[in-house]
């Protein structure tokens, strides 16, 4: 009898300090979620590599769509609407927000990444990785090849941003082309860095064959006989490469 009230007890008191635990961790949630956002912490993770905005200015940015957590509780803070917020800036890739212990929040900014520029007369812009178009921004020079003249949206986001991902793959080419100039969709001319030839590269139709043509004239052909004087490279024929002087 005496181990059964005993067993009785124990089991009473086992209950009891489970339920003491529940509720001092529900008090404590409760607490926690209760208590005042102190600190806001937004962190450009890339800002070493490219400066288009910067803490300051995306806490402004929250500010005037009224989405900044100081001064609110924990349980008020909705960190799905300050990340939805900050993806409309122009200038910004991706968001992640959460909140950490003492009544902090951390917001992680990653920007987008321009892939090229384009100069035409109607204005510029820069397209990214993801093929959106960008702003410029007049106060950061960024070093990416330029196409200039008689170049539409649909073509730089997707074939001239395809012609520009090869470059970047390529490393023979990927730090000399430039500057691309289109007069019409089937006749482009490259610019290369520190040589005054110019290309013609005519459609953008087989630009990997007819540029590894050059490179191999470049690279074996003129390593014998020396670089001649030439103003172009004349690449529209198909298997030619035809230097003029």
């Amino acid at each position: 009898m005496k181990r059964i009230v005993k067993k009785v007890v124990l089991l009473s008191v086992a209950i009891l300090c489970c339920g003491a635990v529940v509720l001092g961790g529900a008090w404590c949630s409760a607490q926690r979620d209760s208590s005042p956002c102190t600190e806001v912490h937004i962190v450009v993770q890339d800002s070493m590599e490219r400066q288009w905005v910067d803490a300051n200015e995306l806490e402004n940015y929250l500010r005037r769509h009224h989405v900044y957590p100081s001064g609110l509780t924990m349980e008020q803070i909705d960190c799905h609407a300050i990340e939805q917020c900050l993806l409309g800036h122009e200038m910004v890739r991706e968001v992640e927000c959460y909140k950490s212990p003492f009544g902090h929040v951390c917001v992680d900014v990653t920007q987008r990444i321009p892939m090229l520029s384009v100069v035409t007369n109607d204005g510029c812009y820069y397209v990214d990785s993801d093929r959106r178009v960008m702003p410029v921004r007049k106060q950061i020079d960024v070093d990416v090849p330029v196409f200039r003249g008689a170049v539409s949206q649909r073509a730089a986001t997707e074939e001239y941003f395809d012609f520009v991902s090869w470059l970047c793959d390529n490393r023979y080419w990927k730090s000399r082309i430039h500057d691309i100039h289109v007069s019409n969709p089937k006749s482009l001319v490259l610019k290369q860095e520190g040589h005054d030839a110019k290309i013609l590269l005519g459609a953008l139709d087989g630009y990997a064959d007819k540029l590894n043509k050059l490179q191999k004239l470049y690279t074996k052909g003129f390593d014998e006989i020396g670089y001649p004087e030439c103003r172009e490279y004349d690449l529209r024929f198909e298997g030619q490469v035809i230097s003029r002087k």
